[in-house]
Formats: C-alpha cells, structure tokens, sequence
C-alpha cells in the first residue's frame, strides 16, 4: 500500500529484509561487524566508569586513572576499524540487489525511497547486532561476577590475587549505554550511504560513476607534509609546542596528513603501477591484473586504506616501544614492556579486522565482474590466469603502500622520541667509613636501535595475511566463471 506521500514505512521495511542468499550473507556479516564494534565501546564505556574501588586488575592500564583516555582511545580506533569493514559488507551481492533495486524503480520508487530501503536495511542488520553485544555483556558480567558460587568470579581471573583482565566488573552507565546502542546502527546507515555516493539508481539498473584516473599530485602533497613534520620533529621551534596541549595537537596534525596522503594515493599507486606493469608484463596474469589496475584503481584502494592505516599506527607504536623499553632499561617495573605487549595484541586484532575488509572486497570483485571472467573462459583463458590475475590485482598495490606506511611509521617514531637515549649504568662500587658499600652509576648515551624484526611482522605478517584471506576469496572465482553467467542479466 502506497500513500501520496510514498511507500509506507512498514513496506519499505519488509522491502529492506527481503532478498537471496547474497543478501542474507551481507546482512550477517554487517551485524556480526556491529556486535564486534559495539563490544569493543561498552568496553570503553567501562573504563570510563572505573572508579577507585573497582578492579584489581592484570594490566595498570586499567588500574591506574591516568591511563584510561589512552585505552578509550584504543578502544574507539578498533570500532572505528569494525564500522569500516560493515561498510566494506554493503558492497555484498551487489549484482543481485542492483536487479531488486532497478526493479523497485520500474515499478514506482524514487531514488529516496530505493535509499531508505538500503539505509534500512543497514540500520536492521547493526541494530540487531548491537542488541547482541549488549545482551552478551551484560551476560558476560552477570556470569562472571557471580558464576554461581557464593564468591565473585570475574572473566580473566587469577588465582593469586583474583585480578580482572577486562573491565567486566564494571557496568557503563545508562547514558553511554544508549549512545552505543544508538551510534553503531547510525554510522553503518551512513558508511552504506556513502557507499552509493557515486551511484544512479535508474529502472534500468544501477549506475556506478566511476573516477578512472585518480589525483595524484594533492596526496603526495598532504602526505609530505604530515611525513616531514614527523621525521623533521626536531627541527620544529619548541615555541609553536610549549604546552602538552599543543604538542598532541600538532603531532595529531601531522599524523592525520600521513595516513590521509597514504589512504587517498593509494589509488594513484595502483593507476601508475598498472600502467608501468601493462607496458612490461610478460604473463597474461599479470597484464590483466594491470590493466583491471588502471582501468578500476580504487577497487584495490578501498580496500587498502583501513590496512594502511593500521601498518602505519603499528610501526609508529614498535619505535616508540624500542625507544621507552631502551629508556627504561633499568627499571625492573615491567609496566612498560606489559603495556607494549597489550598495544601489540591490539594492533593485530586492527590489522585482522582490516584486512577482512580486503577479504570482502576481493570476493565481491570476482561475483561483480563474473560476465566478463566467464567470457574470458569461454574464450579459452585458464581459471588459475584468472585466479592469479585477480591475486595480483588486490595484493601488488598493497606492497608498496605498506612498505611506505612502515618506513614512515617508524621514522616518525625516531624523529619525534629522538634516535639516542640517555640511560644510568652501574660505574662501580665504594666503600664508605663506616663499611657500607655503595654502587655508583652514570648516564650514557646510546643509539636506539631499529626494530627490524618488529617491523618486520608487522609488514610481513599483514601481507602474508592478505595474500591468504585473498586466495579464500578465489574460491568463489570456479562458480562466477560458470558459462552460464554469459546469459545471466
């Protein structure tokens, strides 16, 4: 039923929870990545509440007040990460929904209506998976606070001295909560609008605008400086930075230059190394792989960019962790190398998460283009061409940019903490009048070594990671190469 005003809500919203297996599959994934998120921030809403009587707990990031903003910090960084692999999701059986979303406007819809249905759909699938996230932890707390017993049992539970690994001890407060609940569904509705940005939803199908030759010169530009302000930190007036205040400031500046100048050449990267590999290649592999670069260079991007980011952060935490672990040489707390040790677990679960992403967009490529792969086929291309030109397409602009991300992540590291590091040493041992011994030190000067084995993880480890859940996405290529697909609309 229809009024003068449009569709009525309650059709739009059975129009957005209908649809095929493909459409089933896109909705899973975006309320799994939205229970993920919303987990992630009630944990940061708990931090946010832990009070002096709270805790204890394993690590002093949670036990001490000073550190808190850091970890909420973190905390928001890997939701914002989730967020962004559910709006990689929306892309998911794209062909399949095109056809459903062309049909909707042969029979009347406007272009406002077709929207609503996808934002619907979006906001469904998060909703739901906030509910959950929030059902299971407040499970979490209720299980583990009481576990049945007479005494209190907390996830992460030492037997020693009974310390908490996570905040579960702790409720948010009702406000934050909310929010949460309400701030999930709202930012994937609008990461799927964005996706269709650059789209004509027509009766006769969806239309992509697509940008085939991507600026080049502006993110060099950005990137350059926010690259030099870093490496170049020492050369900077301590004027401009007298207070802590200004300091994060401009580092903050200088950091979000970076990753922007990475995130947007990333497509450049992959438009000028496909022109280069098209003019020498000498495998057919890897001339389609080019040339699918340059004629679709943010295929690749867009799925680069959280990935990027995540090496970038990652390389930048290893030489701030050889500088503070050099510094403290000498200190037999183990704050220090604990914490590091944290940040390393959530830079890997960033790095997961980001490139799952990849994983989506790598398979939503090969169901999108599965016409032109099968007439490849029938023209007498082998599968595994195919299956390697698809490889090289995701993998090879994401060499060099992650190379980049880690040389200047963890130059940024030395050139804001400095290449050398002042630490005491013993220097011996006197004895004074009255018998006691006493053991001097002194304070050198040492060079803060490169963590080359640090860094390399972190870049060998995301491109081995990427390679593989790459290859994962091939599974689908046998089916999109059927010769059946050459009748399909």
């Amino acid at each position: 039923m229809t009024s003068a005003r449009g569709p009525r809500f309650a059709s739009l919203l059975r129009l957005a929870l209908r649809g095929g297996r493909a459409d089933a599959l896109r909705i899973v994934l975006t309320a799994v990545g939205s229970a993920f998120a919303s987990f992630v921030l009630m944990l940061a809403a708990a931090v946010i509440r832990i009070g002096p009587h709270d805790g204890p707990y394993t690590t002093k990031l949670l036990s001490e007040p000073g550190l808190h903003p850091g970890v909420v910090v973190a905390m928001i960084a890997i939701s914002a990460l989730s967020l962004s692999f559910v709006g990689q999701c929306s892309r998911v059986g794209a062909p399949a929904r095109d056809r459903r979303l062309a049909a909707m406007r042969m029979a009347g819809g406007t272009p406002r209506d077709v929207r609503t249905v996808l934002a619907l759909e979006v906001c469904c699938a998060a909703a739901l998976g906030s509910v959950v996230a929030a059902s299971a932890y407040l499970v979490i707390h209720r299980w583990f606070s009481t576990g049945g017993s007479g005494r209190g049992f907390q996830m992460g539970e030492q037997t020693a001295d009974h310390a908490h690994l996570l905040p579960t001890d702790v409720l948010p407060h009702p406000v934050l909560l909310v929010m949460v609940l309400l701030t999930v569904p709202a930012g994937a509705s609008l990461l799927g609008l964005l996706a269709l940005r650059r789209t004509a939803l027509t009766p006769f199908g969806v239309i992509r605008r697509v940008i085939h030759r991507p600026p080049a010169i502006a993110p060099v530009i950005v990137f350059l400086i926010g690259a030099i302000g870093l490496i170049g930190w020492s050369a900077i007036p301590a004027r401009l930075y007298g207070s802590q205040g200004a300091f994060l400031l401009l580092i903050t500046a200088f950091f979000l230059c970076t990753g922007i100048g990475l995130v947007l050449g990333s497509a450049a990267c992959a438009f000028h190394l496909g022109r280069l590999g098209a003019a020498h290649a000498r495998r057919p592999a890897a001339l389609i792989a080019c040339r699918r670069m340059v004629a679709a260079p943010f295929t690749a991007s867009r799925a680069c960019a959280a990935v990027v980011i995540s090496v970038l952060i990652g390389a930048a935490a290893q030489g701030v962790r050889a500088d503070f672990l050099l510094r403290t040489a000498g200190n037999d707390d183990p704050f220090y190398a604990n914490a590091f040790d944290l940040v390393d677990v959530v830079l890997a679960v960033a790095i997961a998460i980001a490139v799952a992403g990849l994983l989506v967009v790598a398979a939503e490529g090969v169901v999108a283009r599965r016409r032109t792969l099968a007439a490849l086929v029938a023209s007498g291309v082998p599968r595994r061409t195919l299956a390697a030109a698809s490889l090289l397409e995701m993998v090879a602009p994401l060499v060099p940019t992650v190379l980049i991300a880690t040389t200047t992540g963890v130059l940024a590291a030395r050139g804001v903490f400095g290449t050398t590091a002042s630490m005491s040493v013993p220097s011996g041992t006197t004895t004074e009048a009255d018998g006691t011994i006493v053991t001097g030190s002194r304070n050198i000067v040492v060079g803060v070594p490169v963590p080359w084995a640090a860094l390399a993880a972190v870049a060998g480890g995301t491109l081995l990671v990427a390679v593989a859940l790459t290859a994962v996405s091939l599974l689908l290529l046998r089916r999109s190469t059927n010769l059946a697909e050459l009748r399909a609309a």
